[in-house]
């Protein structure tokens, strides 16, 4: 597989809930940002549903929009895990990024799987999260 750098990402929580049910939890937020990138690039407006488990680690279940620069609406899904960076309380994150468009001008994000990495600051409303997303290309022939 072959990583191509797609964008930077930059999302800061606008509303959060931490929901306790007794083995870990759920979280309920949501997030807005940008998406910062020489081919995709535009505002994203995300609902975060994240489990919480037991041992410390989220999980990010994000689903939303990005609107493209040029007013392409684009659906985007990422799953993931977070881990706790001990030495700041920071979350540590990898997630997959799907997209889905009927906008013929990005046709091909449908067909694009991207992974973001990054770095969480606080779980908590004003919180930021800033990552690099790449693109997947097989290289399996």
């Amino acid at each position: 597989m072959e990583l191509v750098e797609l964008a930077d990402v930059e999302l800061t929580y606008t509303a959060l809930e931490a929901l306790d049910h007794g083995n870990g939890g759920q979280l309920y937020g949501t997030m807005d940002g940008r998406l910062t990138g020489d081919r995709l690039a535009g505002s994203l407006r995300l609902t975060n549903l994240a489990p919480r488990r037991a041992d410390g680690v989220n999980l990010p279940t994000l689903r939303g929009v990005l609107t493209t620069e040029d007013g392409a609406a684009i659906w985007v899904e990422l799953d993931g895990i977070a881990t706790l960076r001990e030495e700041d309380g920071a979350r540590v994150f990898v997630t997959t990024f799907r997209f889905r468009t009927g906008d013929e001008r990005y046709d091909w994000v449908n067909r694009t799987f991207a992974v973001l990495e990054g770095v969480l600051d606080s779980v908590a409303v004003g919180g930021t999260a800033r990552g690099r997303l790449h693109e997947c290309r097989a290289t399996v022939r």
